[in-house]
């Protein structure tokens, strides 16, 4: 699997390098100023989601790295390594302090009573993406593991077909032996996304109700860029398996199995490189979102809205 995944992995580097660069070298710089506690605030959220995503991406590589020379493990580093990383990324920006607007002892702090959760601020599209990815890996995990067979070493890689007549096997295969490490590796990743959309939705929120939009904007655009990591590393795993389970299924095949099997090769390499692609756009958009999340937490307010959270913040203590 390491040949596949290097391609993968230089696809999304040199994608997120040129693209992010492209855009945010020539996107417009905000035209209105910022009272120093917003800014603040702001800029520390940037800083957390790009130290996120820059942590994810250097796990990654050196993952693959230690996968490709140690040869014993047979790949599973490589195979591991996307939902590691992103796992990483998170569990970094949950453990990162988060900048807080300090308010005076005597001054009065406002704020909505309405209890904020993980999913308070969580896009809705992008969640259910995720949902659909875990199932629909679990399942296709749960297939390859149940039709795997051992190799020379008892380790279940290979996929394996016999006739009367002949019989034939190729791997790697996803199997049990990369199956239970990767809905391990899983399970993990989904646990440090609900943490880090924990860690959001606990940040005290901005000490004025005129500022309840920025408050919301933030925390929106920051789920945003939680999500984006996951989904990618996400997909670049699933991707990366099916793809080369797909093609050890194809070179297994031969004239007197049944056809489905050839067919079902196909698929898992179509919908592998569709999702590997897939994982290129995700972790794309968390860097371009990490990079502009100020802008981000900006753009849905009103004019209104935003004449008067200026005001407020300007009598704020700084």
């Amino acid at each position: 699997m390491a040949g596949i995944a290097l391609v993968g992995y230089v696809l999304c580097v040199v994608a997120v390098v040129a693209i992010v660069w492209l855009i945010v070298r020539r996107r417009p710089q905000r035209g209105e100023p910022l009272a120093p506690p917003v800014r603040s605030l702001l800029d520390a959220a940037r800083r957390r989601a790009v130290i996120a995503v820059v942590f994810s991406g250097v796990v990654i590589v050196a993952l693959f790295v230690a996968g490709y020379f140690l040869n014993a493990l047979v790949g599973l580093p490589v195979v591991l390594a996307p939902a590691l990383g992103g796992a990483a990324g998170l569990l970094l920006y949950s453990a990162t302090p988060p900048r807080v607007v300090v308010v005076e002892s005597d001054a009065a702090r406002e704020a909505s009573l309405r209890r904020r959760t993980p999913l308070s601020f969580l896009p809705t599209s992008g969640a259910s993406l995720l949902a659909v990815v875990v199932i629909v890996q679990i399942v296709f995990l749960i297939f390859t593991g149940v039709t795997s067979s051992p190799d020379e070493s008892g380790r279940y890689r290979m996929i394996a077909f016999q006739t009367a007549d002949s019989g034939s096997a190729s791997g790697p295969y996803a199997g049990w032996f990369y199956g239970v490490p990767l809905l391990v590796t899983t399970v993990i990743l989904v646990a440090t996304t609900l943490l880090a959309l924990w860690r959001v939705s606990s940040t005290p929120a901005l000490p004025q109700r005129e500022l309840a939009e920025v408050d919301a904007g933030w925390r929106r655009a920051t789920n945003r860029i939680i999500v984006a990591i996951s989904g990618a590393a996400l997909l670049l795993q699933f991707g990366e398996v099916a793809v080369q389970s797909g093609l050890a299924i194809r070179n297994a095949y031969f004239d007197g199995v049944p056809t489905g099997w050839d067919t079902i090769g196909q698929v898992f390499e179509g919908v592998g490189l569709a999702m590997m692609i897939g994982s290129i756009a995700g972790l794309t958009l968390a860097a371009l979102w990490a990079f502009t999340l100020p802008d981000l937490s900006l753009m849905r307010r009103t004019p209104a809205a935003a004449r008067d959270g200026q005001a407020a913040v300007e009598g704020m203590p700084q």
